[in-house]
């Protein structure tokens, strides 16, 4: 099944477990602890669709289920509905449901090739996925968010960002155990002198902007495995998916030089935009208004989705995703055989004539996640997406709306992939991309207070819970 069918199934479920993990958090002790769990496992159970077992088949469940999970929705969804308060409601319908869940389950162990161990696991344990939004500076929040993760015992199972996304995404899969250091010392290590440069260079992978973006200068030497090789997808310790977008020649309005120089006059060391903003923002908004007008000339490139960009080497991939059509420009200035050859076949693959930019197809990266762990990347099926958007309008960033309005039917389209989107409020400037420490931390000190009250619904629907026992629920 692909990720649309999974979530047609699931969803529904989803939110009604959702609903009891909130209310049982709004009523400690209402309903004792046997009956709560009863109920998120007849409700986890009713929403398998595939099971992967200990040999690595996956046991396709949704057909076979489906008179059970129809039933379980016809019972709960009136009982967990609007007007209804606590869980009693939900729970008077136990009996009947929790004798059923347990005659489905003893079925499905007797015609399937599947072992208890790993049916249970999928029903009792859901894995994090942290999907991060692009947004230039508004996103080095998310520093603070990955740190209150960590912090709270909440592992990420999978990471995929855009552009800002992708790099502050880069520092937490690199390993799986935490580790914040080489985050700070990336921070210290910013300056506008370091990331970018105003000159020409040669443009073969990305589309020509004014500033030219050198990741690998500034940060380079931070993401390197223990051999001093620098991380590929492969090399994550987490799971790790970065988005681009592959532009096609047909998306290409006006000749590359016109890209090249179209900021010229707008840049200046320290600032991204000077002069009148207004008229700069006007100005890059049509730039990226010509691109998704035509949405068949673009392609969402997933970096580490596919066995051919598992060894791309994710810096780069970060570098493409965060370029800015006409202002940022990045590409492979070094000379790196391996990854020019792994871009040729890329483009041939998708047909693409440059990258550039994820926000064009995706700036909140939901759906590639969802998609990749329903196609079994982390063996378990039973994600909760918690994303991330730095870059969704809000009173403040009346100035960016325009540009947050082009961008904002593809973060629409994401949506319905995620459990709970996180909304950063106080930001720092999506114009400010290389802030000094000072600010980077007054960043992750707002995100992590904003983050905060929604931490134990998290960890609650993360924290999985006790497998149904043989016996009877009252």
């Amino acid at each position: 099944m692909d990720a649309a069918r999974h979530l047609e199934l699931r969803k529904p479920l989803d939110e009604l477990e959702s609903e009891v993990v909130r209310r049982q958090l709004a009523r400690p002790g209402e309903v004792g602890p046997e009956l709560y769990e009863a109920l998120r496992y007849v409700l986890s159970f009713a929403r398998l669709t595939e099971v992967q077992n200990l040999d690595g088949e996956d046991i396709d469940l949704a057909e076979s289920l489906a008179p059970h999970r129809w039933r379980v929705l016809e019972a709960l969804r009136p009982r967990l509905g609007r007007g209804e308060e606590g869980l009693w409601a939900a729970v008077r319908e136990l009996p009947a449901l929790v004798a059923a869940t347990r005659a489905q389950r003893q079925k499905v162990l007797e015609s399937c090739i599947i072992d208890r161990e790993s049916l249970e696991a999928e029903v009792t344990t859901r894995q994090l996925v942290v999907a991060l939004g692009g947004g230039g500076g508004a996103g080095y929040g998310y520093a603070g968010a990955l740190t209150l993760l960590h912090r709270q015992g909440l592992q990420p199972e999978l990471l995929a960002g855009t552009s800002i996304g992708s790099l502050m995404s880069l520092f937490r899969a690199r390993r799986r155990i935490f580790d914040a250091a080489p985050m700070f010392a990336a921070a210290r290590r910013l300056s506008w002198q370091r990331v970018f440069r105003v000159l020409e260079a040669e443009s073969r992978y990305g589309i020509p902007a004014t500033l030219r973006l050198y990741l690998r200068s500034a940060i380079g030497s931070l993401l390197r495995d223990p051999a001093g090789e620098p991380l590929t997808f492969k090399s994550m310790e987490i799971p790790l998916l970065v988005v681009a977008t592959g532009i096609t020649v047909d998306a290409l309005k006006h000749d590359l030089n016109w890209y090249e120089h179209f900021m010229d006059d707008g840049v200046q060391p320290g600032m991204v935009m000077r002069g009148s903003r207004l008229r700069r923002m006007t100005r890059m908004v049509s730039v990226f208004r010509d691109f998704v007008e035509n949405p068949s000339a673009l392609r969402e490139v997933v970096f580490g989705a596919d066995p051919l960009t598992l060894e791309a080497d994710c810096l780069d991939a970060a570098g493409f995703s965060s370029a800015v059509p006409g202002v940022i420009h990045y590409d492979i200035y070094r000379d790196d055989q391996r990854m020019k050859s792994l871009l040729d076949a890329l483009y041939a693959s998708y047909g693409i004539t440059r990258l550039t930019e994820g926000g064009l197809v995706n700036n909140l990266p939901a759906r590639p996640a969802y998609a990749e762990v329903m196609a079994g990347r982390i063996v378990r099926r039973n994600p909760f997406v918690l994303a991330l958007d730095c870059f969704s309008p809000r009173p403040r960033s009346f100035a960016w709306l325009a540009l947050q309005q082009v961008v904002r039917p593809n973060v629409r389209a994401n949506l319905p992939y995620t459990n709970l989107v996180f909304c950063l409020d106080r930001t720092l400037s999506p114009v400010n991309l290389v802030p000094n420490v000072d600010q980077i931390f007054d960043a992750m000190r707002w995100t992590m207070g904003e983050l905060e009250p929604q931490i134990p619904f998290i960890r609650e629907v993360c924290g999985g819970f006790r497998v149904l026992r043989e016996g009877v629920t009252s």
